[in-house]
């Protein structure tokens, strides 16, 4: 028995009893100090030069002015000036410090070779048991803190989210002990609105300098709050200033210790050794729905998406929380991880060998995770396993990052008996990241593939239609009614059982889903698509791009299984005349007149809105649902993999001009004409007939295209490479763009070879190039290397001018999947476009010398009886 499609993976944070497991490294996204070269930049000032420096330096006027004085030529040295500060970086090592591990790494890189200061240490405080560990500043009192004898020239800087300062004085203490001998400056890496609720509730002041630039803090000036004398005097407490990361506060506060800005900066007032911060009320006792609604109200969109996505998990690690926001929240920034770490909602327990740079375990509080539960959909949690799937398979080669465990008999880890798998990854992405006794074993656990948990028999695709007034009532609340009136009729038409989605709109969405994630797996599932025909419907790009997304999809099913796919079901919400369709909608066949007179002439809207057409809106919405259903189990249209809709084009766009209609050609051999030993199973008896996809496909590689290229409201000419070839040749206006497929064995082909070097040699512009192959070709495959190399020598113009922002049209890759051909397409056709509009002639061509400039009156004839005037 050979091993299993796939096997399970487990994030490693729980070790109970079960089948046996191994450990396994897997790599993240490292999180990056955003705007590096800007904080260098802000630090500048700090760059000040001290002017007696401990070594000499040639002082040219003192060894001219005592020649001209003496007459004898001696040198005379001085100090020569050097950096100001020695700098001392000290790192916070609480467990709620390992969200900015990477973080703090980048920003000590940023010190270290700014070129700001002396020397850089950097010094890690531990607040708990001193242990003998070098490069560590133990909890002590006394002179200093720990950091050695006072010197003005030393700069302290501490990193720090201030959340072990919440516990008690002790690192107040030390910050204090610090900022009395020397400048010191805290770093609070967290966004400034949750300072205070995180740790950082002390005495706010603007702090400036006397004068003197790089003074102690015990120098800095501040004016005391007034209600604060009432609770210690202004002697027992000192300035420190707070920056955060961003150039804008860091710049701040170098220019007022360094440039003696009179503006200052943010600082707080901390307490002398010994005393607490300031008293603060007794906190209540918050139970889980507390917590919850006050991290719903305070923090941010992002935030909250990741931590409904992360509440599947009792427990997880900091590496997995940047999984998760990197795979399925990207529009996060570290701020949000920041909130949900430090938000109420978990505690951070430190694990084993805790670090900045090994991480910590986030444990939900108790009721908080039942609490999140219901704004986690079904969908959403398949969508988490999705991503990290995806993932692991993609990036299981390199070392490092997120710690798993996988399936291994011989492994000495534990799991659960009936474990929840994180993630489902090939068998033989394990064997190369698995550090493996043997071959995978063939008794992991083998996860079955499971139905779509969201096909909903039908997609309702409407363009939302603003409210007219603030105080106007939801214009949309038309199309939920016959989104409602329609799955009445879809679940009394079929035998779908209770639960299951009739049908999809996007108020379907809840509060903390989602919206393009939700969106893109309903269309890459749904089996029928209705368009809701209107004006604003065919000028919104949300709607096209929902079309496209669909479209393709029907595509790729037509080509897989050889049967037409047309599975979408056109709705008139408001008459739309012919002429102002796009052409991908012309070229579907719609025939309003079949769900009544009425419905044809007034749309689904005028019905809805006149009780006059009561009954003709019955009559339509009723046949509307037949012709779904219908459809649905005529097609049978297979789900699909998702893909992010955003990323597609819409299929309403600017329709090319006349004569500027796209033309593809195929550069590929027959089966007369294939070298020596080519499987013929890929080729036919014309180039157009060439399949690189066979047996996943059905159809020509040049079929799929036309078909994609309708779908992107463009008009096709299929053409032949000696054609295109001789029209370039001739010197003839190019009709159009031309988009090239080729097979990398024309290369091996003397005449294709010809054709396509003479072509590259014309360098005709608006060509784009798509190299397809099949990784399932064990011939492409062992001879890729070199087909690739000859083609490159072979077309060197056209292969560099396909070069696009796009990484999957990069010049010379080969597109090797249906799915990833059918998402590169778009951007081979815009490319080709945009370079044919900036080559093209215009239209009327301008005048030559001595022509006559046009006159109305030569070409509108003048009305009968009448003289020119």
């Amino acid at each position: 028995m050979g091993p299993p499609a796939h096997a399970a993976v487990r994030a490693r944070v729980d070790g109970r009893r079960g089948h046996r497991a191994g450990p396994c490294g897997v790599p993240a996204r490292r999180e990056r100090c955003a705007g590096a070269r800007e904080v260098a930049r802000a630090l500048r000032p700090l760059r000040r030069p001290w002017p007696g420096g401990r070594r000499p330096r040639l002082d040219v006027g003192r060894t001219v002015a005592e020649y001209a004085r003496t007459g004898v030529l001696l040198p005379a040295f001085g100090p020569a000036p050097e950096r100001w500060f020695d700098l001392t970086v000290v790192v916070d090592r609480s467990p709620t410090m390992a969200v900015w591990a990477d973080t703090v790494d980048e920003l000590l890189k940023v010190l270290a070779t700014t070129g700001a200061f002396r020397t850089v240490r950097v010094r890690k405080l531990d607040l708990g048991t001193p242990a003998d560990r070098s490069g560590t500043v133990p909890v002590r009192s006394g002179p200093g803190g720990g950091l050695g004898a006072a010197q003005r020239r030393r700069l302290v800087l501490v990193v720090s989210d201030c959340v072990a300062g919440a516990d008690g004085g002790r690192f107040w203490d030390r910050i204090h002990a610090w900022a009395a001998v020397a400048p010191t400056v805290l770093v609070n890496p967290l966004p400034p609105r949750i300072w205070r609720p995180s740790g950082l509730d002390l005495p706010a002041v603007t702090v400036t300098t006397p004068g003197v630039p790089g003074v102690p803090n015990a120098r800095l000036l501040f004016e005391t709050p007034p209600l604060l004398e009432a609770f210690a005097p202004a002697g027992d407490r000192l300035p420190v200033p707070v920056t955060g990361l961003s150039p804008r506060s860091l710049a701040r506060w170098a220019r007022m210790l360094m440039r003696v800005d009179p503006s200052g900066c943010a600082a707080v007032l901390m307490p002398g050794p010994g005393r607490d911060p300031v008293a603060p009320p007794p906190a209540p006792a918050w139970d889980s729905d507390d917590l919850v609604e006050a991290f719903l109200h305070r923090a941010g969109a992002p935030a909250v998406r990741l931590a409904v996505l992360c509440s599947p998990y009792e427990r997880l690690s900091t590496a997995l929380l940047h999984l998760v926001r990197q795979e399925l929240v990207p529009e996060a920034e570290a701020a949000d991880l920041a909130e949900v770490v430090v938000g109420g909602l978990v505690t951070v327990e430190a694990a084993s060998g805790t670090g900045i740079g090994t991480g910590a375990v986030l444990r939900f509080r108790d009721g908080v995770r039942e609490r999140l539960a219901p704004r986690l959909g079904v969908r959403d949690a398949q969508l988490v396993r999705d991503a990290m799937s995806r993932f692991l398979t993609a990036r299981g080669t390199a070392a490092g990052g997120l710690s798993v465990l996988v399936p291994d008999a011989e492994g000495e880890a534990a799991l659960p008996a009936d474990p929840t798998p994180l993630a489902e990854v090939p068998a033989e992405t394990l064997t190369r990241v698995v550090p493996r006794r043997s071959a995978p074993p063939s008794r992991g656990f083998v996860v079955p593939e499971t139905p779509p948990r969201d096909r909903p028999y039908f997609f309702l695709s409407y363009a939302h239609t603003p409210r007219f007034g603030p105080t106007g009532a939801d214009p949309d609340m038309w199309v939920e009614r016959l989104f409602r009136d329609l799955c009445e009729h879809v679940m009394a038409l079929t035998d779908l059982p209770e639960g299951e989605p009739a049908g999809f709109m996007d108020r379907e969405i809840r509060s903390g889903e989602g919206w393009s994630e939700r969106l893109s797996s309903v269309l890459a599932n749904c089996r029928v698509f209705v368009p809701l025909y209107s004006p604003r419907y065919f000028a919104s790009e949300t709607c096209g791009r929902e079309w496209f997304a669909f479209a393709q999809r029907s595509i790729r099913h037509e080509a897989r299984t050889g049967r037409a796919a047309q599975a979408m079901v056109p709705a008139l919400w408001v008459p739309v005349p012919d002429r102002n369709l796009p052409l991908v909608a012309r070229r579907l066949q719609h025939d309003p007149a079949r769900f009544g007179a009425r419905y044809a002439s007034e749309g689904l809207h005028g019905l809805m809105k006149l009780r006059v057409f009561a009954q003709d809106y019955e009559r339509a919405v009723y046949e509307l649902a037949k012709s779904i259903v219908s459809t649905a189990q005529r097609v049978d249209l297979s789900a699909d993999s998702a893909v992010d809709y955003r990323s597609a084009p819409s299929a309403f766009g600017q329709q090319p001009a006349a004569g500027a209609g796209l033309r593809i050609a195929v550069a590929a051999p027959t089966r007369r004409t294939l070298p020596e030993g080519r499987d013929p199973a890929y080729y036919g008896e014309t180039p157009d007939d060439w399949n690189p996809y066979h047996p996943q496909s059905t159809r020509p590689l040049a079929h799929l295209a036309t078909e994609l290229a309708y779908q992107l409201n463009s008009q096709v000419n299929v053409s032949t490479l000696e054609a295109e070839l001789d029209l370039t040749q001739r010197g003839e206006a190019v009709p159009g763009p031309l988009l090239l497929l080729v097979d990398r064995w024309a290369s091996r082909v003397p005449a294709l070879r010809a054709r396509l070097a003479a072509l590259d040699a014309t360098h005709r512009p608006s060509v784009s190039v798509i190299i397809a192959a099949n990784p399932r070709d064990a011939q492409s495959d062992t001879a890729a290397g070199e087909l690739t190399q000859t083609l490159a020598r072979v077309i060197p113009h056209l292969i560099t001018t396909a070069r696009t922002d796009d990484p999957r049209t990069r010049a010379g890759r080969a597109v090797r999947t249906l799915e990833e051909f059918s998402r590169t397409m778009p951007a081979a056709l815009e490319l080709a476009y945009r370079d044919y509009f900036r080559h093209a002639q215009p239209y009327p061509p301008a005048p030559t010398r001595g022509d006559a400039r046009p006159r109305l009156r030569d070409i509108i004839p003048e009305p009968p009886g009448e003289e020119p005037g």
